[in-house]
């Protein structure tokens, strides 16, 4: 495609700052960059009409801990490491809600509830065990009293006790997004979707390349890519695929607010007298690590298992469907990376399927080491 003169010369033309993705973490970096310099031209570039990786696909979860999870990570990293990215989602939960309004991305602090069968009782037992040395540590992390407790009634089939927390929320995605988007919008920042970005080159300004045959030029550069970061460049950043189901309307859910099982691997909420259940990935960790938004049949059949004999203990009419991409890293790694990759071009990524909750943390992150 031949781009006109306008377009040229004025659409893409004396950009200060160029951000790569309008997902959650591109929008906000873009915000908080215009605030910063409101002089300055920031625009947001990306290959979709907006941020099609995860931040429109997610199960607007606003969560930031659950026991298992918690447990299992203290087997694979540090506990510096591990309460600092639970500190990080915390803080950027607050900062969201703070900065948009709880009624305009509609959230509902219903809490969180982590449910067992007898298949996991040992992690039942286990979380109980560990109650006291977490609820110590995240009082001095988040100034939080007792996030977790332990309750033995539930109303959910085959359920033999839940560690609740009631520091969570739940929010609609769809308006999360849009305000954002708006907000952005009225600050004067252009988002121009269908450029996609392949490479760049740094000589007196960055020129970047786009899949169009059209070069950009920016004094600065910031890949908000997420999950595919590491078609860009060389980073530890792994796309792992989520799939997400919802029930038809159902009089007198089973359930209200926000649950988890096994680890976190299956989540679901209540939305609209409806159930959205996404994950099991842990089914096929092959086949979902792929940037393809794509169904998984094998997983899609677990979800719908699940939601008949765990949820409602009946068969339930599936309306819904799709699948979401994330951005993970290797060996249980979940700190996002917020560097500078060489002097004007900047990266903010691997959000671990946080992204609601870190985005707005990291986005004041990467806009901190440039300005």
């Amino acid at each position: 495609m031949n781009y006109s003169y306008w377009e040229k010369e004025y659409l893409l033309a004396d950009i200060d700052f160029l951000v790569v993705g309008m997902g959650l973490v591109g929008l906000q970096t873009a915000i908080n960059l215009k605030e910063k310099e409101p002089k300055a031209k920031v625009v947001v570039v990306d290959r979709h009409a907006w941020g099609l990786g995860a931040s429109t696909r997610n199960a607007g979860f606003g969560c930031f801990a659950n026991v298992s999870e918690i447990l299992d990570d203290l087997e694979n990293d540090s506990v510096e490491n591990v309460y600092a990215t639970i500190k990080k989602r915390y803080s950027g939960l607050q900062k969201l809600r703070s900065k948009f309004g709880n009624q305009n991305i509609d959230y509902q602090e219903l809490g969180s509830c982590e449910i067992f069968t007898k298949d996991n009782k040992t992690y039942l037992n286990q979380g109980i065990d560990s109650l006291q040395g977490i609820n110590t540590i995240l009082y001095h992390e988040l100034k939080l009293d007792n996030v977790f407790s332990y309750r033995s009634n539930n109303p959910l089939p085959n359920t033999i006790g839940a560690i609740h927390n009631d520091f969570e929320g739940q929010l609609n995605t769809g308006k999360l997004y849009d305000t954002i988007y708006e907000y952005t919008q009225q600050l004067g920042v252009k988002l121009y979707g269908g450029i996609e970005v392949s490479t760049w080159d740094k000589t007196d300004k960055i020129k970047v390349q786009t899949t169009s045959n059209y070069q950009l030029s920016t004094k600065n550069l910031i890949l908000c890519t997420n999950a595919f970061t590491s078609k860009l460049i060389d980073e530890d950043v792994t796309p792992c695929r989520g799939q997400v189901i919802v029930s038809e309307r159902v009089e007198n859910l089973p359930c209200k607010g926000m649950y988890m099982y096994d680890s976190g691997y299956y989540y679901w909420r209540d939305i609209n007298n409806r159930i959205l259940l996404g994950g099991a990935r842990n089914m096929d960790i092959d086949g979902e690590t792929s940037f393809e938004l794509a169904s998984n049949e094998t997983i899609i059949t677990e979800l719908h298992r699940f939601m008949n004999e765990q949820i409602f203990g009946r068969e339930i009419v599936i309306e819904y469907q799709w699948s979401g991409i994330m951005g993970m890293g290797k060996d249980h790694k979940k700190l996002p990376i917020v560097k500078e990759l060489e002097p004007n071009i900047f990266l903010a990524a691997r959000l671990g399927g946080m992204g609601v909750a870190l985005s707005a943390e990291v986005a004041e992150e990467v806009v901190g080491l440039m300005i």
